[in-house]
């Protein structure tokens, strides 16, 4: 029978505020696996933290304490993090991209110590990220620890199930952080879509519905999901917005927002043959003044952090862009929103800084091949380019005369 534990990988917004809230509630012991040696230091000191959960249909929120887990730091306490990986039948997985190649090594070093240990229970890794084909990635860096008979023992005895992260994850408001520094803010969706590719029983009492078609279901929610929120921050920062409350509650911002969600989602469903309606988890819905929540401070500048990675071309902007030039429609919304991004500023932000530094120097046109990986030798991408370039230069205010588009004199 599989143990009522849960192992979280990573202890940010997602990993304290989701997931260990819906596995808390369901009466699992839970163990952090976390790269800050500082933030576990503070987690054990303290042993609580407070879950804000802000409401999706009407303002407010309410509160939930998670105590008695474990935590470990990935870089000094690693061994303690591979015998916990080894010793349960549930991981969570919750980082960004760049932690994947060391969190790989981890978790196949961990897949080892069961092989040498004979342990033969099943393991599931839960994958809740914010990145396309996670599962594919893991197992490609755990395979680099494995020898033949171990990674034959992995496919026998792990399972790779990815998952729909359907729930906010901000920073504390300051009266949040004076009550507990160590305070989450969340939102209230109390499920988590999963994939069906579980080598053991699904973790009793958590709300873990299975769906199918889980890569395609993935990426629409990247790529259509995301795009939404991302466009909500770059077209709400150009309008002089701070918070994700004002551009939701902008009707342009909203329309470009939709818009580039549908662009996205059209794109995709062309790509997989599959209809729009049974790849959308949460049906569009008309705008309800009541759902905005001023309660909930969430930066724009949270919501676009990392510009480097949103604009690359295999994340939720080009992306889908492509997808929809490849199937024959023009992203008209989505080309828009990359070119505001090139706009978006984030002084704390380094890659926001250092994408505002290169297109300083270089000019946009270089600006736009290098972060959004476009090959112009390529018709699609060409057109893509095309496509950004105008959308960068029609929002811009300044005098025409002065815009290097297409000027040769």
């Amino acid at each position: 029978m599989a143990k009522k534990e849960l192992v979280l990988i990573g202890a940010g917004k997602i990993g304290r505020g989701y997931i260990a809230d819906l596995f808390n509630d369901a009466g699992y012991k839970l163990t952090f696996l976390e790269y800050s040696e500082a933030l576990v230091q503070k987690l054990r000191a303290q042993g609580y933290y407070t879950v804000f959960r802000s409401h999706n249909d009407r303002p407010g929120y309410d509160k939930a304490v998670i105590k008695g887990y474990d935590a470990f730091c990935t870089q000094t306490e690693y061994e303690q993090c591979i015998n916990a990986i080894a010793n349960t039948n549930y991981v969570s997985i919750h980082v960004f991209p760049g932690a994947c190649e060391s969190i790989g090594h981890m978790l196949g070093d961990a897949v080892k110590l069961r092989y040498q240990s004979g342990n033969t229970q099943p393991l599931d890794l839960l994958f809740c990220v914010n990145f396309v084909y996670p599962g594919d990635i893991f197992r490609k860096y755990m395979l680099e620890r494995l020898n033949e008979q171990e990674a034959a023992f992995m496919e026998e005895h792990v399972g790779f199930v990815e998952s729909l992260v359907y729930r906010l994850g901000a920073d504390p408001m300051p009266e949040m952080r004076a009550e507990d520094e160590l305070s989450i803010l969340s939102g209230d969706n109390d499920t988590l879509p999963v994939g069906d590719e579980w080598k053991g029983a699904i973790p009793e009492g958590v709300k873990l519905p299975v769906r199918d078609h889980m890569p395609a279901r993935l990426v629409y929610k990247i790529w259509a999901g995301n795009t939404s929120h991302l466009a909500n921050a770059s077209f709400g920062q150009r309008k002089g917005y701070q918070w994700a409350w004002q551009s939701e509650a902008d009707p342009y911002v909203r329309k470009c927002a939709a818009f580039c969600a549908r662009e996205a989602s059209w794109g995709i469903a062309a790509e997989f043959g599959m209809e729009e309606t049974d790849l959308r988890e949460h049906p569009e819905k008309r705008f309800d003044p009541a759902s905005i929540n001023p309660d909930v401070e969430d930066p724009l500048t949270r919501i676009a952090q990392d510009p480097k990675r949103k604009l690359a071309r295999n994340d939720r902007l080009v992306g889908p862009a492509l997808l929809c030039l490849k199937h024959g429609r023009i992203p008209y919304y989505l080309a828009r929103s990359a070119a505001m991004m090139f706009y978006f500023k984030s002084p704390k932000d380094a890659a926001a800084v250092e994408i505002g530094e290169y297109l300083s120097e270089n000019g946009i046109e270089k600006a736009i091949e290098k972060y959004c990986q476009l090959d112009r030798s390529k018709k699609e991408e060409e057109m893509l380019f095309q496509l950004i370039l105008a959308q960068y230069f029609d929002v811009n205010e300044g005098d025409h005369f002065d815009m290097p588009y297409y000027k040769k004199i």
